[in-house]
């Protein structure tokens, strides 16, 4: 068995516990559904510190995932760890975002979509972070600390730190009073 068959095995029959295991869990109500996801998503994650997830949150390869402490995964939130997730202390996450981490290969037009793979793209999301609900963070994407992302938005590029970004794609509206910019 090759060591690409290996890392496949192994994501499945992580992905098979964890998921049955959490889909128990998943729509139980707050707080004692929010505590109970977080015991059973703890042990799968890479590091993970003090936070609430609320109802309906889904964490792919939470095994590639950190999450800092005092962070806040608000309702129906999607997050990929496929690519590496880091998120930092005090991140607050909107209903319904998502967080990707990778990519469809789309290159060569020659191979089909479904057989064209992933490509990782890791994304770090800095402390004390607001995004807003329904946004979307796509992979490769660092957000800076302090940041604040507008509801709807699309982010595809870097937000530099203490900056207020929105729309789609996302860019620098302003800087939050009394921060400066580091990137």
């Amino acid at each position: 068995m090759s060591a690409r068959d290996k890392t496949i095995w192994r994501d499945y029959v992580v992905h098979g516990v964890y998921f049955n295991l959490y889909a128990w869990f998943k729509y139980l109500p707050s707080p004692i559904g929010d505590l109970l996801r977080y015991w059973v998503t703890r042990p799968f994650m890479r590091s993970v510190g003090k936070v609430r997830i609320y109802e309906g949150v889904t964490v792919w390869y939470p095994y590639r995932v950190s999450i800092g402490h005092d962070t806040t995964l608000n309702e129906h939130v999607y997050i990929s760890g496929y690519g590496d997730l880091t998120i930092g202390n005090g991140v607050r996450i909107g209903h319904r975002t998502s967080i990707l981490t990778s990519d469809h290969v789309i290159d060569d037009a020659s191979v089909r979509i479904k057989d064209s793979g992933l490509v990782a793209k890791p994304v770090r999301i800095d402390d004390d972070v607001f995004i807003g609900c329904n946004c979307t963070i796509l992979g490769g994407v660092h957000v800076g600390r302090g940041a604040v992302i507008a509801a709807g938005s699309v982010v595809n590029r870097d937000v530099p730190d203490f900056a207020i970004v929105g729309g789609v794609p996302a860019r620098v509206l302003k800087y939050r009073r009394g921060g400066q910019p580091t990137s």
